[in-house]
């Protein structure tokens, strides 16, 4: 997700709690490795790229330091790119054939790559695809995988537990319809004169407003695209129903102002009730950065209290992808270090820990490690929804532009909502058709939980 507080700045200091909690290797976990392992041909120096994320950075050292000791002839190099710099760097790069042989690419940046075909397929036993959630959404036509998942975002209810205590409202008491947590949130907001003081939902964050946005769309049983991918469906009753009471939140419930503190600011100080947001950024309200901030999470509201036909939208933390252009010594290389990196379940459960998000097997989301180490529920909190959430795999390049100008157009100029969906429907659907590329939407995949399933993971989420 490319945030403006932006994932990059927003992680860079949201990095203290989560490093804190970071599970150590286990013991042995190198000779297993070792066991494992096939021999690597390859000799000399391999380089691969990553961006800005402190706590992501400190394993990925820990794992090349290992690495060394079994492997002293293969020079692993870990280029940290800042994140403003990075998507631009490895697109460019890849597609002209110049980039490392391996590299973590983001998903929004990930398809483009995949569809230009510089790309090498994952190894079908690299690892446990068919207990994956990711494999659902990220096999190809073919049965091709190209990339990795550290963990799962979704949307979900930041609460400042005083805030709530000072209105009497116990935490169970959070509303799970927007019906009613309109309401509450109007409840929470504080002025002075026409000053908000406190922000009952502050919401000045463009990328909470997009994510929520595609939420209330799938709730509704909507989509983002038509079925054959040629057309936003931006403007329809359900997308007009989401925007309009995102403005609304601004204009009638009156929760927060446009001109208001951002949302990390607001709840960071004390002076946002809530917030709702994906999951990276509970690693972020540690103790030691805001001592008098108490938090916790709730789910999501939707329109019915349930979460059928979906509890709305899901993100990939997606994970590293191999070169074309890198020869097959190199890529060995690339995919024993990916296998390294998220081949067990102790791996999958340390990622989802340092990302704050579900781990990619539903069933680890309730290990010791993970409860023993979250804060606020803020990964459980997310697991709970996962099974009804909806990937909708490509986010055109194109759209965020579009969805800027908007956001900005109903909320800051209240605008009509009809009017400026209509218009951003128009210029997506117009972008779709110029660009001439055959999309990878995959919203239309999800298939919500059967009845009586024994575990969430019993059914796909996409």
């Amino acid at each position: 997700m490319t945030y403006d507080m932006s994932r990059r700045h927003a992680l860079k200091l949201f990095v203290g709690g989560a490093a804190a909690a970071t599970i150590t290797l286990p013991r042995g976990f190198s000779q297993r490795v070792a066991a494992q392992e096939a021999a690597l041909a390859y000799q000399g120096d391999i380089e691969f790229w990553d961006w800005e994320f402190a706590t992501r950075q400190a394993e990925a050292d820990a794992i090349i330091a290992d690495w060394k000791t079994r492997y002293p002839e293969i020079n692993l190099s870990y280029q940290v790119l800042p994140y403003a710099d990075a998507e631009t760097r490895l697109l460019t790069a890849a597609t002209a054939g110049e980039g490392p042989p391996f590299a973590n690419v983001h998903f929004n940046w990930r398809v483009d790559l995949q569809r230009s075909g510089v790309l090498v397929p994952y190894p079908a036993d690299l690892l446990d695809f068919d207990n994956l959630i990711s494999s659902t959404f990220n096999r190809d036509a073919a049965g091709n995988i190209y990339t990795s998942t550290f963990s799962f975002y979704t949307d979900q209810v930041y609460y400042n537990t005083k805030a709530l205590e000072e209105q009497g409202i116990p935490v169970e008491q959070i509303p799970k319809t927007w019906a009613e947590y309109l309401p509450f949130v109007a409840q929470l907001t504080k002025r002075e004169g026409d000053r908000i003081t406190q922000a009952g939902w502050a919401f000045n964050h463009y990328y909470s407003k997009e994510w929520l946005w595609a939420t209330m769309i799938y709730q509704q049983g909507g989509y983002l695209y038509s079925e054959d991918g040629a057309q936003a469906l931006w403007n329809s009753d359900e997308a007009v129903t989401a925007l309009q009471m995102i403005q609304d939140v601004y204009y009638v419930h009156k929760a927060d102002d446009p001109t208001n503190l951002d949302m990390f600011d607001a709840f960071g100080g004390g002076v946002g009730a809530t917030y709702i947001s994906q999951g990276y950024t509970g690693s972020g309200w540690t103790a030691e950065e805001y001592p008098d901030l108490t938090w916790g999470t709730a789910t999501t509201p939707t329109f019915t209290g349930s979460p059928e036909p979906s509890w709305g939208l899901m993100s990939p933390e997606e994970g590293f992808c191999v070169f074309t252009t890198a020869s097959a010594e190199q890529q060995a290389v690339a995919f024993q270090f990916i296998k390294e990196l998220l081949g067990t379940e102790e791996q999958l459960i340390k990622w989802a820990i340092i990302a704050n998000g579900p781990p990619d097997k539903v069933s680890l989301a309730a290990s010791p490690e993970i409860q023993a180490a979250e804060k606020g529920r803020s990964i459980s909190t997310q697991a709970e929804t996962l099974p009804w959430r909806i990937n909708y795999g490509e986010r055109p390049l194109e759209a965020e532009p579009i969805w800027r100008t908007m956001f900005d157009e109903v909320v800051l100029n209240k605008a009509d909502v009809r009017t400026a969906a209509n218009t951003a429907a128009e210029q997506m659907t117009a972008a779709l058709a110029a660009s001439g590329k055959q999309r990878l939407f995959t919203e239309r995949l999800y298939a919500p939980p059967t009845a009586g399933a024994a575990t969430p993971e019993a059914s796909p989420t996409t």
